[in-house]
C-alpha cells in the first residue's frame, strides 16, 4: 500500500540472549560497534558494558550528542523490511525504534557508511556514503528528510565513515596499491568534499573491509576489520574460520585490541563519554589532640594551708585603783569582742611579743631593783 511508504513506524525491539560468535574485548571508552556473523540472523551490539543480541541488522550507523544511535537496518529476524533501509534509533541499552522507511530511501539502498556532523544552523545531519556518493539526511530539527549529495573523490570501496569532532573531516581506511591507508576528506555542506589526505598504516592488513571506524576522544582511530573464510569453512573441510580484528591506529601505527570471530559486516561509532557523578565533599576527619601533659604545679594539687586555731590571749585582770563603783552607777559597758585578727597576723605578733619578752624581762627586772634600792635610800634621807 502506498501509505506503508509514507507512514512512521514505533516498534522497539528488546534486546535477547547474547551471542558468542563475535567475542567482545574491553573497549575504548566511547567506542560502539555492531556485527554480524556468518548465519546469524540481526547484529550484536557491543558497547563499554557488554554485548547485546538485536532482531534488526544494522549498517550506516552514527551516535549523536544525546548517545542514540542512528542507522539504517534492511532486515528484521533475518527477513527483508519492506521499503528497506528503514531509519532506526537505539539505545546503547539495546532498545531499538524503527522509525520507518529512510526518507529517499532509493539512494539509501547502498549505504553502508555514515558518520554524524552538526551544520553550521545547528541542525544535525547523518551522512551517508552510498558508492560514489555522500548523501546526508537530516535528522533535526523537524522530520528527517534528504539533502544535497557530493560527489566523492575516486578512492576504493570504504566500509565505513567517521566525523573527527576536532577538524570537521571524515575519516575512513581503505587499501591503496597494497597498503592500507587512513583517508580524510575535508568536507563542507556549501562547497562539498575538498582535497584527500591519506596516512599509510603498514601494521595493519592490506584490505577495504574495514566496515566500521570511529574517531576516539583521544583522537585515534578505531577500526573493526572484516573477515570471514565463507560458507563451507570450519572443522573438517580444510577451510578453517578467519575472524575479523579490531585496531588502535595512532599516527602511522596500529595495535590489535582483540581478536573477533567471523564476521560478514560491521559499523562502529563514537558516543559522548558520561562525566563520573560528583563526588561527595569529603568531610573533615576531627584529629583528636593529646593534652599537652600539665606541669608539676597543675597536676599536683598544692598542700592545703594547715587551719590553725588561734585563740585570742586572754586578758589580764585590771586592777583597781580606786573605789568600787557605787551601785546607783550606771552598769558596766559591755565590753567590745576583739576584732578578728588573721591568723598570720596574730601568729607574727605573738612571736615578736616572745622575742621581745625574752629580750628584755632581765633589763626591766635590773631597772625595779635599782628603783626599790633608790626608795630606801630616799625614805631614809628623810628620816
Amino acid at each position: 500500500m502506498p501509505g506503508v511508504q509514507l507512514r512512521r513506524l514505533a516498534v522497539t525491539a528488546l534486546a535477547v540472549t547474547p551471542t558468542p560468535l563475535v567475542p567482545i574485548a574491553p573497549l575504548p571508552p566511547g567506542l560502539v560497534w555492531v556485527g554480524q556473523a556468518p548465519g546469524v540472523t540481526g547484529s550484536t551490539l557491543h558497547t563499554a558494558t557488554g554485548q547485546v543480541r538485536l532482531r534488526y541488522s544494522l549498517n550506516a550507523m552514527a551516535c549523536g550528542r544525546d548517545g542514540l544511535l542512528t542507522a539504517l537496518a534492511t532486515e528484521l529476524d533475518g527477513r527483508r523490511l519492506p521499503d528497506a533501509p528503514h531509519l532506526v534509533r537505539v539505545t546503547t541499552a539495546g532498545a531499538v525504534t524503527d522509525l520507518g522507511p529512510a526518507p529517499g530511501r532509493q539512494d539509501l539502498v547502498a549505504g553502508y557508511g555514515a558518520a554524524m556532523a552538526t551544520a553550521p544552523d545547528g541542525s544535525t545531519e547523518l551522512l551517508v556514503t552510498t558508492g560514489d556518493r555522500l548523501r546526508p539526511l537530516r535528522l533535526s530539527p523537524g522530520p528527517p528528510a534528504p539533502l544535497a549529495s557530493h560527489a566523492l573523490p575516486d578512492l576504493p570501496y570504504a566500509g565505513d565513515w567517521a566525523t573527527d569532532p576536532r577538524t570537521g573531516e571524515l575519516v575512513t581506511v581503505v587499501s591503496m596499491a597494497g597498503v592500507a591507508r587512513v583517508v580524510r576528506l575535508r568536507w563542507d555542506a556549501a562547497t562539498g568534499v575538498g582535497a584527500v589526505d591519506t596516512t599509510t598504516v603498514p601494521a595493519l592488513p592490506p584490505s577495504s573491509a574495514y566496515g566500521g571506524v570511529a574517531v576516539l576522544a583521544d583522537g585515534s582511530i578505531a577500526a573493526v576489520f572484516n573477515r570471514n573464510a565463507g560458507p563451507g569453512a570450519g572443522a573438517g573441510t580444510g577451510r578453517a574460520p578467519m575472524g575479523g580484528a579490531l585496531y588502535r591506529i595512532t599516527g602511522t601505527r596500529a595495535t590489535k585490541l582483540a581478536d573477533l570471530g567471523p564476521l560478514t559486516s560491521s559499523d562502529a561509532a563514537t558516543c559522548p563519554v558520561p562525566s563520573p557523578p560528583p563526588q561527595p565533599p569529603v568531610a573533615a576527619r576531627a584529629v583528636p589532640t593529646t593534652p599537652p601533659p600539665a606541669t608539676a604545679a597543675a597536676a599536683t594539687p598544692a598542700p592545703a594551708a594547715a587551719a590553725v586555731r588561734t585563740t585570742p590571749p586572754a586578758k589580764p585582770p585590771v586592777r583597781s585603783r580606786g573605789p568600787s563603783p557605787s551601785p546607783s552607777a550606771p552598769g558596766p559597758t559591755p565590753s567590745r569582742k576583739p576584732a578578728f585578727v588573721p591568723t598570720t597576723v596574730a601568729l607574727a605578733a605573738s612571736e615578736a611579743r616572745h622575742r621581745i619578752g625574752s629580750r628584755y624581762i632581765p633589763v626591766v627586772g635590773a631597772l625595779m631593783v635599782a628603783a626599790v634600792a633608790v626608795a630606801r635610800l630616799v625614805r631614809r634621807n628623810r628620816r
